[in-house]
């Protein structure tokens, strides 16, 4: 209970309990008995008040116009009729708290009363002013709306029956408008600027410049010591007072938007007509001038009160290109502009040049970013396309990407709390609405799962030929689905980030049947391609990747899911299960979302506790910790030691690998301390030790995290339901699997794992997720690597178990490090089943989807069931009945997108208390191995800071005689490049060059994991490095090493030169301008240049700075060479059309391959094929030969392979899978699958002997093969 004004009885000092009379006699006609105890922690003495309170005469709203000037557009005074109107300051919360009230719609109604709070970290400076009638004013600027909200009269309505306490906060709800009637604003769209008709319409979101004028009585004794409090108060929270006299306060008159065209007004009454013939003229700007300028407007670095007409007709003169990258500089600068004209005369907002050429596989997307208060607008940023913005490229400016965040951006709206009910229903005013950007009007499209999770969605501007509901149609048939959820994921397939592989058009689609068993699907999810095939994907995605993947995730048409290479599809061929089929489409292009890689496994604090309950001992995580730490320590002093461990655990993006690689070649060095290298090792560094102290993320040297796919052959033992529960630890009862993984040190070898292994997915909450299985060699499946495959035998396919996951994407960690290996071997896993979905009786309209949206942020408990998960788990054990219920909890949150029924977590199952390492406020110290491992590495976390003092590489500098011509070329694409790094470090909220070059992000993400953050700045920053290479390319004359070489020693040369130029100046600026010494100012990252440009080529530094000693064939950068050799594959796959007829007939039929009699194997025996590899080696010539091939040497734990060819044996099973069908035909959910008709390749066009060697030569491809 918190009392605002101190009891007249310490009635707590008794110990006694105390009755409270509580108002709900029916519930509690006895009323409750209350024992107050008073928490130490909480009961800190103080010499001063924990709050300050002053009174307000008035209350302004308005903007910044000027450092000293402040345009007043509404204000409200106080009155004894509307109740109090006061600042107060909150010493313990740090915020700043002002309280008004409106007057009620109805006379009846009396007043509403609204409170602001402002987070006072925000927040830096305060002025203070004396107006010309000797009152006290307090002017305070923000750059982002703070959090308002209502009050609610009915207090009684605010209790809630399962709430275990209630406080004066719970009065409060969050407010997304300031108005008489707060039902107004509902009924328009969303934009910058809202004509709301409300006579107390504030724009609250835009006028983040507040006056307080004190009320006169707190400038006399005794009152005026509350404003000395606040005062003092501001400054113990480092909030200076400054005094200004000069401060001027304009009202506001005519803005821009007086100036600028309108949407076409609904009046259409005389009253309208005369006042459009008052207004001033009327200026059109082209859209994307209008955006940008938006953008500039909604950010903050323009002010609508001071762009004049002037300055609009000045930008309308200019060509659109040359009006809005001067705009784009503007918001790229990210630093006010209080004189618009400035920006006409300002050369680098001139010379700008945002953007550069877009890759076939990009597109330009603005993005507006919809907070509860104000709508913010991103320059138009290039991303990876889907397939809905391929199609409609030509209408790319009509695209718009839209996210719900907090008022700060600083994390997602809060989910189930019932207070945000206004919040919910802007986002359903933003979705039924619109948003409005000049004369166009932005409606909902649809959103993919990611989206969702991110709280996002497509919008999209109807033309007069294309409206939201023809690109709806044109995407799939979704009649048949009636569950609300499903049909938005299906539309929602659509939306995936994927890469088009171009000239393939439609491959050669087969269907081939789902293995299923006691009502389980052990191919959900998982196809096949054929090598053939797989090889061009390759090729036109010109991978970074260690080494040729073997599995795809992917889309095409209707289906989803894995394709997994099999040396037994020929030709042009792609096989596909019924469960990877979801819907009937128009187009049905292969696109693929992700490749398969290698990385290693971690251990978080999900994973440990399992482990931890499943015998593995608190020790063996210890000592896995206190190694780690001293091998970093080591790692920063020995390059030696530094190699070993970043070969050895290999982040998501491998940028470990390419560290390796640059310490390897002499970058950091007894001689050598190359500033990008030694930023890098910092960085991993702090990285690292930041992980292991939030998420207790250990390396695990032995393990792998890769993506599942199934075992086709049939010849992996499955799991059996009589082991469940058993103590019986035979390794010969336990599933197996097949893993090969690509040696990090040498990329023309492979190592097999074999022996015992836990395997499971993250998140793992029930004791049952992580199993024990035994790896085993199998020569049948040797042909795939860096994936794990799962048998297809068994009473339950393996995945499922494994937190409920499938084939269609999901990735898994194996481990292998004998010390982590479970005792307990088979405990039972999860039985859970997934919900019901919701069903409805009619058609699903696209009305149903923007409700579900909605349902789901308010509903959406995962990360909250996570997290009591975790302390549950520490405090009880994750076998506590409370963990076990949290964990099929955190099953049907999951599955939520695709049931629409929400998880519900009652106050019962929220943790009172936490363990100290959870960083709560009410903790215990844990004891478990959390715990212990948060102990050891808080005092060892190290903050990043990027240095600049070391030399450049002068091994590099000094290696050409360079010419002012290549300098040049190089610095203009520097610009360009530093440009579009800013604006992918402003956009998602990362500090520094070096964390997205890695994708080692040290900031906590706004909205989704960390997982997802760092494979999608992984991801951008791809993007950035094949566009900017493509400029280098063309601007050093091809790729050929001496021309490549000098050029990108010319960029190395450039970014040396700004450096040096930055580093000069801020010595210049340290200096005290009298002579003297003064200390060492601190080098502010903002303000250096950027050093990441020339590493884009980072195998052509090494290769400059180690001569022709460095090999690039032998590391990963045999990937980047064939990055550089793009353009002759997308000429393949333009030659590719031509072809798709061979290749399709060399395919063969399933009747060729012959099925084996009385076999449930999808394989038999057949020819040898040879295996998916870099180099392609000669098969031999029938299996008796490949059996006398050498055998891997054994070891007991893993094999490393040699030879990766493979016996083939295709056959088919009891369905023909030979059968031609157009993908998508056939429906889940009562499609019925009578179409036979054949999906094209391709019309057959002759091809020449020429044109065949070409091909060959271009794919690496013998004559045969293609």
């Amino acid at each position: 209970m918190t009392f605002k004004h101190q009891p007249k009885r310490a009635f707590w000092a008794s110990g006694r309990p105390v009755p409270y009379h509580h108002p709900d006699k029916r519930r509690f006609p006895h009323g409750i008995p209350i024992k107050a105890e008073l928490d130490g922690s909480a009961a800190r003495l103080r010499d001063r008040p924990a709050k300050a309170v002053v009174g307000l005469r008035q209350l302004d709203f308005g903007n910044t116009t000027a450092p000293t000037a402040m345009t007043i557009m509404k204000s409200l005074m106080a009155s004894s009729n509307l109740g109090d109107m006061e600042m107060e300051l909150n010493i313990e919360t740090r915020q700043l708290a002002v309280y008004f009230a409106l007057a009620a719609p109805t006379v009846h109604a009396g007043s509403r009363q609204f409170r602001f709070e402002v987070d006072l970290s925000q927040a830096r400076k305060v002025y203070q002013t004396v107006l010309d009638d000797g009152s006290i004013a307090w002017v305070l600027h923000l750059a982002r709306p703070p959090k308002y909200f209502w009050r609610m009269d009915d207090v009684e309505a605010t209790f809630t029956p399962d709430a275990r306490t209630w406080g004066p906060r719970d009065v409060w709800y969050r407010a997304t408008n300031v108005a008489q009637d707060l039902d107004t604003p509902m009924r328009y769209p969303v934009a910058v600027h809202n004509e709301i008709k409300d006579p107390d319409y504030a724009e609250i979101g835009c006028w983040t410049t507040f006056r307080l004028v004190v009320a006169d009585k707190f400038r006399r004794r005794p009152e005026s010591r509350a404003l000395s409090q606040l005062r003092k108060g501001l400054e113990e929270l480092n909030v200076s007072v400054e005094y200004c006299d000069a401060f001027s306060f304009p009202r506001g008159g005519e803005t821009m938007w007086d100036y600028l065209d309108h949407p076409p007004l609904t009046d259409k009454g005389h009253g309208s007509a005369l006042l459009a013939m008052a207004a001033p003229p009327i200026i059109h700007l082209p859209f994307p001038v209008r955006y940008q300028l938006e953008v500039c407007v909604s950010r903050g670095m323009l002010n609508e009160n001071s762009i004049t007409a002037d300055f609009l007709h000045r930008l309308a003169a200019l060509r659109p290109f040359d009006a809005t990258r001067r705009l784009e500089y503007l918001a790229d600068q990210n630093e006010p502009l209080y004189d618009p004209l400035q920006l006409f005369a300002d050369s680098d907002a001139e010379s700008y040049v945002p953007n550069t050429k877009i890759p076939h596989y990009c597109t330009l997307i603005r993005k507006a970013i919809i907070t509860p208060t104000a709508i913010r607008y991103n320059s138009p940023a290039v991303e990876a396309s889907n397939r809905v913005v391929r199609k409609y490229n030509h209408l790319q400016d009509r695209f718009l990407r839209v996210q719900f965040v907090e008022e700060a951006e600083q994390g997602r709206i809060a989910f189930n709390y019932r207070n945000n009910d206004e919040i919910f229903r802007r986002m359903l005013r933003v979705l039924f609405n619109g948003i409005r950007i000049g004369d166009r009007l932005y409606e909902f499209l649809g959103f993919g799962n990611s989206q969702l999770r991110e709280c996002g969605a497509y919008f999209f501007c109807p033309t007069e030929h294309t409206s939201c509901d023809d690109i709806r149609g044109w995407m799939g048939n979704f009649s048949h689905i009636r569950v609300v959820a499903k049909y938005a994921a299906r539309l929602g397939q659509c939306f995936s980030s994927t890469r088009e592989i171009r000239g393939i058009f439609t491959p050669k689609t087969r269907r081939i049947p789902d293995v299923e068993r006691n009502g389980f699907v052990f191919t959900d999810g998982v196809g096949i391609i054929s090598p053939f095939l797989a090889r061009l994907v390759i090729q036109e995605m010109a991978l970074d990747v260690l080494d040729e993947p073997t599995a795809f995730q992917f889309r095409m048409g209707g289906c989803k899911g894995v394709l997994a290479v099999w040396p037994q599809a020929k030709g042009m061929e792609v096989l596909v299960r019924d469960s990877q089929k979801k819907f009937t489409a128009v187009f049905n292009g292969l696109e693929i979302i992700k490749c398969a890689k290698y990385s290693t496994a971690t251990l978080n604090r999900q994973t440990i506790p399992i482990l931890e309950c499943l015998g593995v001992p608190k020790s063996a995580f210890v000592a896995l910790l206190d190694h780690q730490i001293r091998e970093y320590e080591s790692a920063m002093k020995d390059n030696s030691v530094a190699v070993s461990l970043l070969t050895k655990f290999v982040d998501e993006n491998q940028s470990t690998l390419i560290l390796a690689e640059l310490l390897k070649a002499g970058f950091r060095s007894d001689s050598v301390q190359e500033p990008f290298t030694v930023n890098l090792m910092n960085l991993w560094r702090s990285w690292t030790l930041k992980l292991l102290k939030e998420k207790a993320r250990i390396n695990i040297d032995k393990s792998a995290f890769v993506l599942g796919c199934v075992d086709e052959t049939h010849t992996l033992r499955g799991h059996s339901k009589a082991t469940e529960g058993s103590s019986d630890n035979d390794v010969n009862k336990l599933p197996q699997i097949f893993l090969q993984l690509t040696d990090p040190a040498r990329c023309d070898q492979t190592i097999i794992i074999k022996g015992l292994c836990a395997i499971g997915r993250n998140p793992s909450l029930h004791p049952g997720d992580i199993r024990v299985v035994q790896a085993v060699d199998n020569p049948k499946l040797r042909h795939l690597k860096d994936v794990v495959v799962f048998p297809s035998k068994g009473d339950r396919p393996v995945p499922s178990m494994l937190a409920g996951g499938d084939l269609d994407g999901d990735d898994y960690f194996v481990i292998w490090d004998p010390n982590l290996i479970p005792r307990e071997w088979n405990y039972s896993p999860m039985e859970y089943s997934a919900p019901k979905p919701k069903k409805i009786s009619r058609d699903v309209n696209i009305d149903d989807v923007r409700d579900f949206f909605v349902e789901y942020m308010k509903s959406d408990v995962l990360g909250q069931i996570a997290h009591a998960h975790v302390a549950y788990a520490d405090s009880q054990g994750p076998k506590s009945q409370r963990c076990v219920q949290l964990a099929g909890l955190h099953s049907e949150a999951v599955d939520f997108p695709k049931t629409g029924k929400p998880a519900e977590i009652g106050s019962k199952l929220q943790p009172e208390r936490w363990p100290h390492f959870m960083e709560k406020r009410r903790w215990y110290e844990s004891k478990r191995a959390l715990g212990v491992i948060y102990d050891k590495v808080k005092s060892r976390t190290v903050e990043f800071r990027p240095d600049w003092q070391h030399a450049f590489d002068q091994r590099i500098t000094t290696k050409f005689e360079l010419e002012n011509g290549q300098l040049e070329a190089a610095r203009r694409i520097k610009a360009q490049y530093d440009l579009a790094v800013r604006r992918i470090l402003a956009q998602l909220n990362v500090a520094t060059e070096f964390e997205l070059y890695t994708s080692w992000a040290m900031s906590k993400p706004a909205v989704e994991s960390d997982y997802k953050r760092q494979e999608q700045l992984g991801r951008e920053f791809d993007l950035l490095k094949a566009r900017h290479r493509e400029l280098c390319y063309e601007a050093a004359g091809g790729s050929d090493p001496d021309k490549l070489d000098r050029f990108v020693a010319a960029m190395y040369r450039v970014t040396e030169q700004e450096m040096h130029a930055a580093l000069r100046e801020h010595e210049e600026r340290a200096g005290d301008g009298s002579g003297g010494t003064a200390a060492p100012m601190p080098v502010d990252a903002r303000s250096m240049p950027l050093i990441s440009f020339p590493w884009i080529f980072h195998w052509v530094l090494i290769r400059i700075a180690t001569g022709s000693k460095y090999k690039p064939k032998e590391s990963l950068f045999a990937a980047a060479e064939r990055a550089a050799q793009s353009a002759a594959g997308s000429l393949a796959a333009r030659s590719l059309s031509a072809l798709s007829a061979e290749g399709s007939a060399g395919g063969g039929s399933s009747e060729e391959n012959g099925a084996a009699a009385g076999t449930t194997s999808l394989w038999a025996e057949a020819a040898p094929t040879p295996a998916l590899v870099p180099v392609p080696a000669p098969a031999p010539a029938s299996a008796a030969a490949a059996a006398a091939s050498p055998a891997p040497p054994a070891s007991t734990n893993m094999d490393y392979g040699g030879s990766r060819d493979t016996d083939g044996w295709l056959s088919e099973q009891a369905r023909d899978i030979s059968e031609p069908v157009l993908m998508g035909d056939e429906e889940d959910e009562g499609i019925s699958s009578d179409s036979e008709a054949e999906t094209l390749v391709g019309e057959e066009e002759p091809v020449n002997g020429s044109a065949m060697d070409r091909l060959a030569a271009l794919m690496d491809f013998g004559e045969d093969e293609v």
